[in-house]
This record gives C-alpha cells, sequence and structure tokens, in this order.
C-alpha cells in the first residue's frame, strides 16, 4: 500500500530520497543492534568465564559475533513473504518473552534466581524461532503443520506471531517465580546491595 502510494503521489527523484533514507535508518538500526549485541555476548558471558581472555582475542570473538548476527539477518531478510511488521513482531516478541518475567521479578522478588531468568530467556527465544521456522519461513516440510493450525480453527490465531509474543511474555511470568522457588537464590550479599536504594529510601 504505502509503495504505490509514494509512487502515484511522488516523483521519481523524491521517491529515490525516501528509499535512501530508509535504507540508511535500516543499516544505522542493524549496525548498533549486532555491535551491542557481539559486544554484550563477548564482554559480559565470554569473557569473566575465559581465562587469559586478550585483547586480540576479544576483538576477534566480538567480529565472529558480528558475522554471525549478519548472515542470520540476511536469512530472515531473505524471507520475501515476511512484511516488516511480522518481522518486528517476532523481534519484540523474542525480546519481550526472554526479559519480560526476569525484568519485573528483578524489581520486586529477591529470591529470583539466575536458572529462572536463563529459563525465561531460552524458552522466549525458542518459542519465537520454533514460531518462525514453523508458520512464517515457509518452509516445505511444516506445510503438514501449517495445514493442521488451520484444520484446528482455533479462537486465537495461532499463526500469529504477535500472538506468538504475548504467549511467550506470559509464559516468561510464569517461568521466573515456579523456577526460582525450587532452584538457588541469589547471595544475600548481592541482593542488599541491589535493593539498598530501596531500602535507603523508605
Amino acid at each position: 500500500m504505502v509503495p504505490a502510494l509514494l509512487h502515484q503521489a511522488l516523483p521519481n527523484i523524491l521517491i529515490g530520497l525516501v528509499v535512501v533514507l530508509v535504507l540508511s535508518a535500516s543499516l544505522s538500526t542493524l549496525s548498533s543492534l549486532v555491535l551491542t549485541s557481539s559486544s554484550t555476548l563477548t564482554n559480559d558471558l565470554i569473557k569473566p568465564r575465559v581465562k587469559n581472555f586478550s585483547d586480540k582475542t576479544q576483538m576477534t570473538v566480538m567480529r565472529v559475533f558480528i558475522a554471525v548476527f549478519l548472515v542470520i539477518s540476511v536469512i530472515i531478510a531473505c524471507n520475501k513473504n515476511a512484511s516488516i511488521s511480522t518481522l518486528m513482531s517476532y523481534s519484540w516478541g523474542a525480546l519481550s518473552g526472554a526479559f519480560l518475567g526476569p525484568f519485573l521479578y528483578g524489581l520486586f522478588l529477591k529470591k529470583a534466581s539466575t536458572a529462572a531468568c536463563w529459563a525465561s530467556f531460552f524458552t522466549g527465544l525458542c518459542i519465537t524461532v520454533a514460531h518462525m521456522f514453523l508458520f512464517s519461513m515457509n518452509i516445505e516440510a511444516f506445510s503438514g503443520i501449517r495445514q493442521a493450525v488451520i484444520d484446528m480453527k482455533c479462537p486465537l490465531n495461532l499463526l500469529s506471531p504477535i500472538n506468538a509474543g504475548a504467549f511467550a511474555m506470559i509464559l516468561s511470568l510464569i517461568i521466573v517465580p515456579i523456577v526460582s522457588s525450587f532452584t538457588k537464590a541469589p547471595e544475600k550479599k548481592v541482593v542488599d546491595n541491589a535493593f539498598s536504594s530501596l531500602s535507603a529510601s523508605k
């Protein structure tokens, strides 16, 4: 709809300008996301667990992650049947499904455990990736599953990535307190330090 509107309402030179602006905004967002993701994984997850992690090794690992994320982005973008709204639904669904529970319970629940946060992270990510492969990528091997879901005539549209994201968010809110109830709680010193500003305000 928008491309047709632009084609009818704008001259070619302005259409070219709009395309350049959209591409520049997209590339800027992609570069910041890729750099942030690669540096976060390298500095926060890998570096603390690897001994003798030199600056040269750190830079190499970051470059590898950047290449991996770019390849994943290209694979997702090559799906011609997925609109921008669908891709945004998957991205925000993955983020919300992974981090909503840990974020909310981390503010109020002192017993929220590390294992619960990891469980929420992997659950939200797996739901989003599975839904993308099953219902959005139009892979022929999964056509039977898609047809079976359509034949179910479920009142909830299971093919919708928005509903998949909402389901991941609800599941995240359920998983964190349940897993925290039988896994090791954070150290008391760490919890007291995290809630020290709240105690001081009282």
